[in-house]
């Protein structure tokens, strides 16, 4: 745990696009085997939900949300080190 924790913190990118990617095509592998009650597991279809995950939600997601909004938000980075006490006041 403590490995992954550390290629976290020291590359960011690169754990979101597979995070975000693996996580997205075991939710499509629920989704089929627990939900539709498929006996056979659709592989193109997941196939493209991990594309989606990697792709929009590593990749495009990460892109928007931590540079740009950076800047739009210079100080959320040291708001949401606060402890809530301080936040709510």
């Amino acid at each position: 745990m403590a490995g992954i924790l550390r290629l976290a913190k020291t590359s960011p990118f690169a754990f979101g696009f597979v995070y975000s990617g693996l996580k997205t095509s075991f939710c499509d592998l629920m989704v089929q085997k627990v939900v539709e009650k498929r006996e056979e597991i659709d592989w193109r279809r997941n196939s493209a939900f991990a594309a989606f995950g990697f792709l929009y939600l590593g990749g495009v997601q990460y892109t928007l949300y931590v540079p740009i909004f950076a800047r739009l938000f210079p100080n959320a980075a040291s708001f949401a080190a606060k402890p809530i006490s301080e936040k709510v006041r």
